[in-house]
């Protein structure tokens, strides 16, 4: 019986060996095939403008409201502006990392539907 359980742990053992191995290429392969891509100048300037945006709107409400000028740290909506921020920031990566990937996946518009050739027609 021990005998038995000796040997489907060694094929247990082998299965998820050659597992591991498939994964490990299938790594390297992605890693190969996925290049980081450095955002668009319009983008950082977007979201620079956004931000600084933000720390404006902070900042005067903030003199409108009278309250100090640093948030206190048992002030129960503290960190809302960080989880904002980070939120836009997260979108706007999830945005740029779509458009990058779609326009990978499609066809070039003019290879897939090619345009009606003009007839010379000589009467």
């Amino acid at each position: 019986m021990s005998v038995e359980r000796g040997t489907d742990r060694v094929a247990a053992d082998a299965a998820r060996d050659r597992e591991a191995v498939e994964l490990q290429h299938v790594a390297a392969r992605v890693e190969q095939t996925l290049r980081p891509v450095p955002p668009p100048p319009a983008f950082r300037a977007r979201l620079r403008d956004g931000l600084e945006m933000a720390a404006h709107h902070q900042q005067a409400h903030r003199q409108l409201s009278g309250g100090p000028s640093e948030p206190k740290t048992s002030h129960p909506l503290r960190g809302s502006w960080g989880w904002l921020i980070g939120a836009a920031a997260l979108g706007s990566a999830a945005g740029v990392i779509a458009v990058v990937v779609r326009s990978r996946t499609q066809t070039p518009r003019s290879a897939a539907q090619p345009q009606a050739q003009p007839q010379n027609h000589v009467a």
